[in-house]
């Protein structure tokens, strides 16, 4: 048995491997059930190529016993560690979301109000680390997961350290990522609380600036950062943000650990006063030192003198930002400036050239190359062979896909294809595995179909679709540019596939405010409402006939398929109500042998009560349905559905009430001679 692909296997005979979450350096984490707590759990386990170096395993084993005692609800919580069959495991909370450095790498910088709540909830993750004298020693945002719900949970306890141990390590190592390291780690010096702190700082800059403070060429190159270089004001980058938290952001990420905060929970009290509105709590907190016990009247004058040249420097510190934020847009525009005018020379000597007959100098000025191959390269490579050829790929620009056929973290797909013939220094796209999914469900071929087309092929395959509108010069109007993941790509029922609808030329609002119908005759009601809502539409009235086709199936459409509408139209359907046999005793009640003759003159049958739908402005109603006092039928509708039919079965005279959203809606029916 390896760790690489475990699905369907039993560890420790407990555990039930459900699925691959995804891989790392060191281990490949699982989805898996715990058959004895009858609960689903996250399961890390150990690379096979790692299992016989001692020290790793050690590592690992220490990471399960730095997070086993830890209980808070900002830190993923470890149940249980064990060995099976040779493999090393932990076993772990089971938290559905995404990491916090997928979150920034997609919004870019987040609103600063949001930017505390999370570093409120990391800080309190690891103040309780700290209370258990742990420090976590990788803080980074690829080690923070954010729940659908936004409750942040620390994990990866990999290279803990434990205060009570000295100078002792946990993981065998200080050194976290090179991105959020702090400088004593840099140098391998002495680590205390105060280095997660730094480190919580870099996280909350790169949430405020939406990069980090260091970068660079190499791993390196960017630790000589965190020690010799002073980062930019993270106020100057993002210039909503206040001025207090910018001072809570650099003070947390000062070199010398005795300027930093000394504990988190000082962090959080500035954090919280920010966003309050209040004074900051450190900036009140006067140094003992200062003062010293004493009635000398000209002592107390002389500290007064202090605090008041302090306060008038931090004055000139605000002063001097805001003069930077001028003199940064003034050189912005003296460049726009300066820009114009070359423009101006250039035209003027472009057009020299041509009067003068040299048509092959000025087409030297455009540059084409040749597009090369990027797939199965890693991304450092994709990006430096980009840099050879006068080409350029954006980080923020780099897409991420599973795949079943390419390696994780390398290039599936391009855009231009290799071979094309690109302007130079353009930018060329890049699609990155993630890795296989390992579905059994093969993602359709999707390029330039319609709309329509792509949306029935993957409801068809029982997947679901994200839709994504972008300009395209050479794909028509409507029809699917791309799509992620490719096809032939191995799914789950109800994972999504993202494609990419053309709006056509940039400038082209011939189709403005407007979207296909599509066909939705012949599938279930809420099927047709999600095709309805994925083309930008809305379910209208809903009525039901009598029908040989299964009840809820759509017998026909207000608008036809293919037709062109206002985008957010209604268009109406008509439900089968069920085999015509059982309807035929509400419409032609005269034919007693539809019904059954009980021995008080009354019949037993069904009959159709029709549940009115207001359309009060709300998303949905609740409907609830009684007949004689007992509930028969219950469900959520959305507010423009129009009506709800509701079979209604009995004999005699029966009292039928329907509460909508608490409004009663009654009716006798009855079903007698």
């Amino acid at each position: 048995m390896t760790g690489d692909n475990l699905v369907g296997e039993i560890l420790g005979e407990r555990y039930e491997i459900l699925d691959k979450i995804g891989t790392g350096g060191m281990a490949t984490v699982y989805k898996a059930k715990d058959t004895l707590l009858n609960r689903n759990v996250a399961i890390k386990i150990l690379r096979d190529s790692l299992e016989e170096e001692e020290t790793v395993v050690n590592n690992f084993v220490k990471e399960a016993q730095a997070s086993a005692g830890l209980a808070h609800n900002n830190i993923v919580s470890v149940y249980d560690v064990g060995n099976s069959d040779g493999l090393n495991y932990i076993v772990m909370e089971l938290v559905e979301g995404i990491t916090l450095k997928e979150y920034i790498k997609e919004k870019g910088m987040l609103p600063w109000q949001e930017a505390c709540d999370y570093a409120i909830q990391i800080g309190q993750g690891i103040s309780e680390a700290h209370a258990n004298d742990i420090i976590h020693c990788d803080i980074k945002p690829q080690n923070i997961i954010l729940t659908e719900d936004k409750t942040v949970k620390v994990t990866d306890f990999g290279i803990a350290k434990a205060v009570s141990s000295g100078t002792t390590v946990v993981g065998g190592t200080a050194l976290g990522s090179v991105h959020y390291i702090s400088p004593e780690q840099a140098r391998g010096g002495h680590t205390d609380p105060r280095t997660d702190i730094y480190s919580m700082g870099i996280v909350l800059y790169e949430m405020l600036a939406g990069k980090v403070p260091f970068d660079g060429d190499s791993a390196v190159g960017i630790a000589m950062k965190h020690l010799e270089e002073e980062p930019v004001d993270v106020k100057c980058i993002n210039l909503d943000i206040p001025t207090d938290l910018a001072y809570v952001v650099m003070k947390a990420i000062s070199k010398e650990q005795s300027k930093r905060y000394q504990t988190v929970q000082e962090m959080l009290n500035d954090i919280h006063a920010v966003l309050a509105s209040e004074p900051l709590p450190s900036k009140n907190i006067i140094d003992p030192d200062r003062l010293a016990d004493t009635d000398d009247d000209e002592d107390s004058d002389e500290k007064a003198k202090e605090i008041q040249e302090e306060l008038e420097l931090r004055q000139r510190k605000a002063k001097l930002i805001k003069a930077r934020e001028m003199e940064k847009k003034k050189r912005a525009q003296k460049r726009a400036n300066r820009m114009a005018t070359l423009l101006a020379i250039i035209t003027i000597a472009v057009i020299g050239l041509i009067g003068t007959g040299v048509y092959m100098i000025v087409n030297n000025f455009v540059l084409n190359v040749s597009v090369p191959d990027f797939t199965n390269m890693t991304v450092e490579e994709a990006k430096q062979l980009a840099k050879d050829k006068h080409l350029k790929i954006l980080d923020s620009d780099i897409e991420y896909s599973i795949s079943d056929t390419v390696e994780d973290g390398k290039v599936v797909t391009q855009s231009p294809q290799k071979g094309k013939t690109a302007e130079k220094n353009s930018e060329v796209r890049i699609v990155v595995s993630i890795g296989s999914r390992g579905g059994n469900i093969a993602v359709p071929d999707l390029i330039n179909k319609t709309r329509v087309e792509a949306m029935q092929m993957i409801d068809s395959a029982q997947l679901r679709a994200t839709v994504i509108e972008e300009n395209s010069k050479t794909v028509p109007a409507g029809n699917v540019i791309r799509q992620i993941p490719v096809s032939g790509t191995k799914l789950f029922a109800g994972d999504y596939v993202t494609i990419y609808l053309s709006k056509g030329v940039s400038g082209d609002t011939t189709q403005t405010g407007k979207t296909v119908v599509p066909y939705v005759t012949g599938v279930d009601i809420d099927v047709a409402r999600n095709l309805l809502s994925d083309a930008g539409l809305t379910l209208g009235s809903v009525s039901s006939v009598t029908s040989d086709s299964a009840y809820g199936t759509v017998i026909s459409q207000s608008v036809g398929a293919g037709n062109s509408v206002n985008s957010g139209s209604s268009i109406g359907i008509v439900i089968s109500g069920g085999p015509a046999q059982e309807q035929e005793v509400y419409q032609e009640p005269e034919q007693e042998n539809t019904n059954t003759q009980t021995g008080n003159n009354s019949t037993t049958g069904t009959q159709t009560f029709f549940v009115s739908i207001p359309n009060n402005g709300q998303d949905s109603v609740y409907v609830e349905v009684y007949v004689n006092g007992t509930l028969v039928h219950e469900g959520e509708y959305p507010s423009d559905t129009g009506t709800v039919p509701v079979d209604i079965s009995g004999s005699g005279e029966v009292n039928v009430t329907a509460y909508v959203d608490g409004v009663a809606q009654s009716q006798t029916i009855n079903f007698g001679n």
